[in-house]
């Protein structure tokens, strides 16, 4: 991996800002519940269609990007996905009806689906085994502040017109493309689609891989759909404004918890601090089921923002040390299945919303975390 000079710091500064980017525009539409509903004379099945209809893509065109970016390079791949971003998000502003605006978030998801799991990938080249749990804190810290600030900066645009959060999102997605079009130079590659196919074969055979994927995937699912459903149920009684800064508070959590979960992961280890961020989440929900006030969800809300900063800083450090040849296509499957789990989550548990309230919901959330409780304790880290 070259840089042209650049230091390791300077590239972080361009690194961070591209993970944060999908999380960011996954999650604005939780703050703008009412003024969809609205705009486009619908009801919380379009919002939950539209967290789908971006996270589908988003999943499953992360099974490739990584593997594509062993293969022809980190930047190429990078910069198809910021540009395609930027368009798309132009088209979700230009919007005037829901097929259009679904489409539009269809290839957001598409076009952010080949950013996160090469820019792991980057990490996992350019810096050493006993930084990396320290860096993937930062980039733990830059996922969960796209979770954070994408409702709270939503919120306050919707005051004035909701397309203002799309053409940001255009604006800011095409000017970093700009930035790594002239000041990124990373090694490229020549390869043919079999050599991809190959590489996503070998990872996919790796049990460890697929453990960390289940995991990954179950924590994305019980988050998302407590955030997603906590919003509707607050919407009554709460303002747009207001929904944004409590959902704030699971990301601001975990981004001040962010370098302390990767001084753990690099001094007690990769599954000793995985564990006990699941162990932090538990806690989180159990303490759910006895909120029953706007003021009384911003405590289990920041404790579940430390366990998931916690838990995601371990599994992505494990992820690109299990198969270091192929770590693109290690990272691809891994940010494939818990995207997955976040694109699910809003429509698969509706059902239960409807007939038991959150309750419902978090009470599977209690048994996803016993579950990946079982699993980490087979986990190699």
């Amino acid at each position: 991996m070259k840089k042209n000079g650049a230091s390791k710091k300077h590239l972080l500064i361009l690194l961070y800002p591209s993970v944060f980017l999908g999380p960011f525009g996954g999650n604005t539409v939780l703050a703008l519940i009412t003024p969809l509903k609205e705009f486009f004379n619908a009801d919380i099945s379009f919002i939950a269609a539209s967290i789908t209809m971006y996270m589908i893509p988003f999943a499953f065109f992360q099974l490739f990007s990584g593997a594509l970016s062993d293969i022809y390079g980190r930047k190429r791949i990078i910069l198809f996905g910021l540009f395609t971003f930027s368009l798309a998000s132009l088209l979700c502003a230009s919007s005037n009806n829901t097929g259009l605006f679904l489409g539009a978030r269809a290839l957001q998801g598409l076009g952010i689906a080949f950013i996160a799991p090469t820019i792991l990938a980057v990490i996992g080249d350019v810096f050493p085994y006993k930084e990396r749990g320290r860096i993937m804190g930062g980039y733990g810290a830059s996922t969960t502040a796209g979770i954070a600030l994408g409702p709270l900066v939503a919120g306050f645009f919707a005051i004035i017109d909701w397309r203002l959060v799309f053409l940001m999102l255009s604006v800011f997605s095409g000017l970093l493309g700009s930035v790594y079009l002239f000041y990124f130079d990373a090694s490229t590659g020549d390869g043919e689609l079999k050599d991809v196919l190959r590489k996503i074969e070998g990872v996919l055979r790796n049990k460890d891989v697929l453990q960390l994927c289940m995991i990954g995937l179950l924590v994305f699912f019980g988050t998302v759909a407590t955030m997603t459903f906590l919003a509707d149920t607050l919407t009554m009684s709460v303002s747009e404004d207001k929904i944004g800064i409590l959902l704030s508070t699971f990301g601001f959590a975990g981004i001040a918890t962010a370098p302390i979960a990767g001084y753990l992961t690099d001094f007690i280890g990769r599954k000793r601090t995985l564990l006990t961020g699941l162990i932090i989440m538990l806690g989180a929900f159990l303490i759910f089921l006895q909120a029953d006030s706007y003021t009384a969800f911003f405590i289990p809300l920041a404790i579940m923002g430390i366990g998931s900063i916690t838990v995601f800083t371990s599994l992505n450090t494990i992820i690109v040390e299990c198969i270091p040849e192929s770590r693109g296509a290690a990272s691809s499957i891994y940010n494939s299945f818990r995207f997955l789990g976040y694109a699910l989550a809003p429509v698969a548990t509706l059902p239960i919303y409807l007939v038991y309230g959150l309750e419902g919901i978090v009470l599977l959330c209690v048994c996803f975390v016993l579950m990946n409780i079982v699993i980490s304790t087979r986990v190699r880290g």
